[in-house]
């Protein structure tokens, strides 16, 4: 049992070094567009999840989906507490994160999600405007 389940875990920490892999991409930042600011990267960690989280819960890996869930967001704590972050607010912003990872993860789980427009208008807001490369890699996120 405790090998299985340690090898489970090598396998989601491999997959979540693969989402932060992509979501750290230069051309994200440089050639998309994306602020390079925590807000930012967040957006791109969650854009790069969601293909894993919807695929996941097709096939009901659940338990899958909540390891690699939490090793996020163990990760984003670590980082707000890394960029000083007060105790006291560490909690409050952990809480909204989780919010918003779970509303985008659910919005791009929706049956005809547009999933270029979710990241343009979580990204750039409302009324900001997404490159056609920008786009076609998203795209190209969710056929896989």
């Amino acid at each position: 049992m405790f090998s299985l389940s340690k090898r489970k875990s090598h396998e989601i920490r491999a997959i979540y070094e693969n989402i932060i892999d992509q979501a750290r991409q230069q051309k994200l930042y440089k050639d998309f567009g994306v602020p390079d600011k925590p807000i930012g990267r967040f957006q791109m960690i969650v854009l790069h999840a969601s293909p894993v989280f919807i695929e996941w819960g097709k096939s009901g890996e659940h338990k899958k989906s909540q390891m690699l869930f939490d090793m996020i967001f163990k990760d984003i704590e670590y980082s707000f507490r890394e960029i000083g972050v007060g105790d006291l607010s560490v909690p409050k912003k952990m809480k909204a994160y989780m919010k918003d990872f779970n509303g985008l993860i659910h919005a791009h789980n929706a049956a005809n999600a547009d999933h270029v427009d979710i990241t343009r208008r979580n990204v750039f807001g409302e009324d900001g405007k997404i490159t056609k490369p920008f786009a076609n890699y998203i795209e190209e996120l969710f056929q896989k």
